[in-house]
Parts: C-alpha cells; structure tokens; sequence
C-alpha cells in the first residue's frame, strides 16, 4: 500500500486500524530494512524482491 502511494491514514482505513498503528508498523519495517523514510523503504523492498 506505501508502494502504491497511500498515506497512513488510507492505510489504516483499509487495514481496519488507526493512523498512528500505521504509523508504528511502517517505522519498525524503516528499522528492520535500515533505512529512514517511505521511498527508501520501496526502493529497498524493491531490490530485496520483497515487493
């Protein structure tokens, strides 16, 4: 959903949760993949094949 340009807020929406739980999640995937904000993250996920 990051990768298809929705916000937090859309994503929670979707997901059936808050913006701030989006908000949590994403930061502890920004950890897991070591990077520092939304296109980063895509562009890592991207060459891992993860998405």
């Amino acid at each position: 959903m990051v990768a298809n340009g929705l916000t937090n807020k859309q994503i929670g929406k979707e997901l059936f949760t808050t913006e701030r739980t989006v908000k949590a999640h994403l930061t502890e995937i920004y950890t897991l993949l070591n990077v520092s904000n939304r296109a980063q993250a895509i562009a890592v996920a991207i060459k891992k094949n993860i998405i």
